[in-house]
């Protein structure tokens, strides 16, 4: 019925499911082959009707609904929306869309009509040009779930919107004002600075393209020189220090840095951990690929002492509801909602001085938090743990695991990366033990016998 109202080649009804989708695309091909014709096809689920996906003739394919508008009967107008490719959203997703689309069309909604209203609002916003407002538009458009999105929202709206002004007009935006941004960023970091490029570019790009500047003021701007490559990697005595230093501090930062030496985990994928991701029991950490930095989901295997630490906050209550480290909340819609830690820079210098402390009012040479990563990895690899399995635990596609290997070696490693992780922490728990027996044995009093005890 849906095929002979679009005039399109008839498909008996099927599952979508990722297979049947596959098969009818390869039917469409052989076709093509036999008679030199690519037609248009549009398959039909069998289980939501009104949903399909069209199978184009460039080999593209698209999600669409098809439903008559309300309750007018046969005399009502059909209103047809196509939404999202195959490629970007899988079929189950695609369902539970297309399912909230007929319930609207269903409701009496002209999804047409609702697109044009839209785009009126979106003209309004591009005319008027703010920078605050056509950044809001750009990122309702563009945002997709992942770290990288995440990263361009916290980079506009925390540094680039606030020295630009929200109220500017981007088309008012010069190369000058970015070469100003760029320029103060990097004497603070380089790579900050070359973050804040890759954001803005595509940014005026877009921009372009909808007509609300002429040119970007990023053309012609060279990107700032990459930092050189970090190979800082802390000595034991270093990393024990770290330690004694980290066991000084109270919640969340101790137990936050402790995890992050026994997890080897990037910094803001343990800052952002909710409770719901941890598999205590199992000793198990499932962060999803929406918090990674290469987008793929990762497994961590926690050590036993990773879980007495989350334990024991767990027991005294020393952490939230939501994220086990947090320290702060805001209401949103009537209810508060608690937020990720924050202020890791103010808790470094706490770090450091403690440091500092412990080593006779001496620092040790300047670090990073993302070099314990390094180091555990440096730590790893002298306890005879496989470079394969450490790029597996540290989440990295690159080197060994990158290219061809990547692509088709599917054994994971499990038992391997839980016995690295394990000893990993029994190197930390040695060096622990070392120093507190060193500490026991310096502070020994001698008793002195006197000759005459009643003296």
């Amino acid at each position: 019925y849906f095929n002979r109202l679009a005039g399109n080649l008839a498909m008996p009804t099927v599952r979508l499911t990722k297979r049947n989708i596959e098969a009818a695309m390869r039917s469409q091909r052989a076709r093509a082959e036999l008679d030199g014709q690519v037609r248009e096809v549009i398959l039909w689920d069998d289980q939501l009707k009104g949903f399909g996906i069209r199978l184009a003739p460039s080999s593209r394919a698209y999600w669409l609904v098809l439903m008559r508008i309300g309750a007018g009967g046969t005399k009502a107008k059909f209103s047809k929306k196509y939404f999202d490719d195959y490629e970007s959203l899988a079929p189950d997703k695609a369902r539970e869309k297309a399912g909230a689309l007929l319930f609207e069309i269903k409701s009496g909604t002209d999804l047409k009509e609702k697109t044009r209203v839209e785009r009126r609002k979106d003209l309004e916003v591009y005319s008027s040009g703010k920078l605050k407002d056509v950044w809001k538009k750009y990122f309702e458009k563009q945002n997709k779930p992942g770290r990288y999105w995440h990263e361009v929202k916290r980079r506009f709206e925390g540094e680039i919107i606030p020295i630009l002004k929200p109220d500017t007009l981007v088309s008012n935006i010069s190369k000058k004002d970015i070469i100003s941004l760029l320029d103060a960023k990097e004497t603070i970091t380089r790579s900050g600075a070359r973050l804040h490029y890759a954001a803005l570019s595509p940014f005026f790009k877009w921009c372009v393209r909808r007509e609300i500047v002429t040119q970007s003021p990023m053309t012609g701007l060279p990107q700032p020189k990459p930092c050189a490559s970090r190979d800082r990697v802390l000595t034991d005595e270093e990393l024990l220090l770290v330690w004694k230093a980290a066991s000084g501090l109270p919640y969340p930062w101790g137990p936050f840095y402790k995890l992050l030496i026994l997890t080897l985990q990037r910094r803001d994928e343990v800052a952002n951990l909710p409770w719901t991701e941890l598999a205590a029991t199992r000793g198990e950490w499932i962060i999803p690929g929406a918090r990674t930095k290469n987008g793929k989901v990762h497994l961590v295997h926690l050590s036993n002492w990773s879980v007495d630490i989350l334990g024991s906050m767990a027991s005294v209550g020393e952490c939230g509801k939501t994220f086990v480290f947090t320290t702060a909340s805001k209401v949103v819609d009537g209810k508060r909602v608690e937020l990720p830690v924050s202020g890791f820079s103010k808790a470094k210098l706490l770090l450091d001085a403690k440091i500092k402390g412990l080593n006779s009012g001496r620092s040790i040479p300047a670090w990073r938090v993302h070099d314990l990563r390094r180091t555990g990895a440096t730590g790893m690899g002298a306890l005879g743990v496989q470079p394969h399995v450490i790029e597996r635990i540290l989440n990295h596609l690159s080197g060994v695991t990158g290219g061809l290997i990547g692509v088709y070696q599917r054994f994971e490693y499990v038992n391997e990366r839980r016995d690295g992780m394990s000893k990993w922490a029994r190197h930390i728990n040695k060096l622990v033990l070392e120093d507190m027996k060193r500490e026991r044995e310096a502070s020994n009093v001698h008793l002195i016998q006197f000759p005459n005890p009643g003296i």
